[in-house]
């Protein structure tokens, strides 16, 4: 049961699912804008920033490396566990990310506040009755 959860919440994030939401009248939840996959020790790779959020406008770029989320070390953790837990949090709440860059020494971090986030999935090619549509759906 714990696998099938940590892989439906990393389908979600896949898709750009780290939206907003409300859970029977309590506060909204929220993102910041990253689609994330876990590597096999738990740190995060980013594998799309979205545009117009608060992750993109503080220059986090694909293929950073997430290696703690506030005061919370991601090695040896469980990716649902972090997306739930830790990355979605009430929106207009802070986020600490601390983050390696390939090609760059040293460590960064960047603060970053959850907002709604629109869900939206484009996918590209798409197909029209058997034929490839390069204008791609969404």
């Amino acid at each position: 049961m714990k696998r099938f959860c940590a892989v439906l919440a990393g389908l979600l994030l896949l898709f750009g699912f780290v939206t907003a939401f409300s859970w029977a009248g309590e506060e909204a939840f929220g993102g910041v804008g990253l689609q994330v996959v876990p590597t096999i020790n738990g740190d995060l790779v980013i594998l799309n920033v979205l545009q117009d959020t608060p992750a993109a406008s503080k220059g986090m770029l694909p293929g950073d490396l997430i290696f703690q989320v506030d005061d919370f070390p991601l090695q040896g953790s469980e990716f649902g566990k972090v997306v739930s837990e830790h990355l979605w949090g009430p929106v207009g709440s802070t986020v600490e990310l601390y983050y390696r860059r390939p090609g760059i020494a040293g460590v960064n971090k960047v603060v970053l506040q959850r907002t709604s986030i629109e869900p939206h999935l484009t996918v590209t090619p798409s197909v029209k009755g058997g034929v490839p549509d390069n204008k791609g759906s969404q």
